[in-house]
């Protein structure tokens, strides 16, 4: 009788600790929703101030930088239609000369004509490398006095598909001693493989991709087989004709023949960039800006025209940015792009030999 009622006693304390274990469960998811919820509602009230607020500037800047991630097109989805936003980038964007490259205002020096120029404490002659800080941004400027040294490297011998490399990668693949990101590449929300670029990629002479790229990043930005930094719209056909060792597809222009780009608005807001260009004399300029970060927002087209043009480049073009903009010299990467899984794996980029 005395081992009933002791039983009965022990399976009604575990009822109740089990009622208990489920209130406390209960009562803490609907602590967590309540806090996610209220969360999730500022975040939309805030972001709803911020796109349909009284500063059309901001608003127009946050949607156009926003448009140009792989994940986060959805954030000006939910508060215009796509006929809105279709207007705000087109008021919000670079309109290039339309010209072809002017390579008389290009002289490349002979080697013995450059100056020794050395990067702080590396010895390693003809790589100078400055750092860039602006208002909203910081990054890395690189430049290489002889033109020969830069050429595109990818991530295989031949595109098939397959999973792209990371930079440092693509680097050690070709023996180089720096490399930036290349050009445009097939990467659906930012969550594919990278190893296929869009576009006309061209390495040591050899065409290796020849398909559609994406609306805005349709031109080839490459150097010819005199080391001349040649920007423009063209075919296959045309790329071979005028003698193109080494491009890649991507866009917009932001100066050229000495002439800068026409930034309209926000100019497609402030993110990671990554651009290159030429000086005169054929040094090459290779510029990478952190962006998504607390230190480093981001920079925009103006910025890196403005760059540019500070170090006298005569041409100059805007590769592909976002979580892609890496600088890499000397076995290790220079910038803190912004990654959260490690580096992007991708297909092209411009080594430094």
């Amino acid at each position: 009788m005395a081992k009933t009622q002791a039983k009965k006693a022990d399976t009604k304390q575990k009822r109740l600790r089990k009622k208990y274990h489920r209130a406390i469960l209960r009562n803490t998811l609907i602590s967590v929703g309540t806090v996610l919820l209220v969360i999730v509602g500022a975040a939309y009230l805030y972001l709803r101030l911020a796109f349909l607020g009284p500063s059309g500037t901001f608003s127009h800047k946050l949607a156009s930088t926003l448009m140009e991630t792989s994940a986060m097109k959805f954030g000006p989805a939910i508060y215009f239609s796509d006929q809105e936003i279709e207007g705000i980038l087109s008021e919000n964007k670079v309109v290039a000369a339309d010209e072809e490259t002017d390579l008389t205002l290009i002289t490349v020096r002979a080697r013995e004509e450059r100056p020794k120029d050395t990067d702080e404490g590396s010895g390693e002659e003809g790589i100078e490398i400055i750092e860039i800080v602006g208002s909203t941004y910081k990054g890395f400027l690189m430049i290489v006095d002889d033109p020969s040294r830069v050429t595109v490297g990818t991530c295989a011998d031949k595109f098939t598909g397959g999973t792209g490399l990371q930079l440092d990668k693509i680097a050690q693949r070709y023996d180089a001693i720096a490399a930036i990101n290349g050009g445009a590449f097939s990467d659906m929300n930012g969550m594919g493989n990278g190893g296929t670029p869009m576009g006309i990629t061209i390495s040591g002479g050899r065409c290796l991709s020849d398909n559609l790229a994406q609306a805005g990043q349709d031109l080839l930005i490459g150097f010819d087989e005199n080391d001349k930094l040649v920007i423009g719209k063209m075919t296959k056909a045309q790329a071979q004709q005028r003698g193109i060792r080494d491009g890649v597809t991507f866009g917009p222009a932001l100066i050229t023949n000495g002439e800068p780009a026409q930034v309209m608005g926000s100019g497609s807001g402030l993110n990671p960039r990554t651009a290159i260009g030429q000086r005169a004399d054929g040094a090459v300029l290779m510029l990478v800006i952190d962006g998504r970060q607390i230190n480093s927002i981001g920079a925009s087209f103006q910025d890196l025209i403005e760059i540019m043009t500070q170090y006298g480049a005569v041409n100059a073009a805007n590769l592909d940015g976002g979580s892609s903009s890496l600088m890499y010299y000397k076995g290790k990467y220079l910038n803190n792009g912004f990654v959260l899984i490690g580096s992007r794996a991708m297909p092209t980029g411009f080594v430094v030999k």
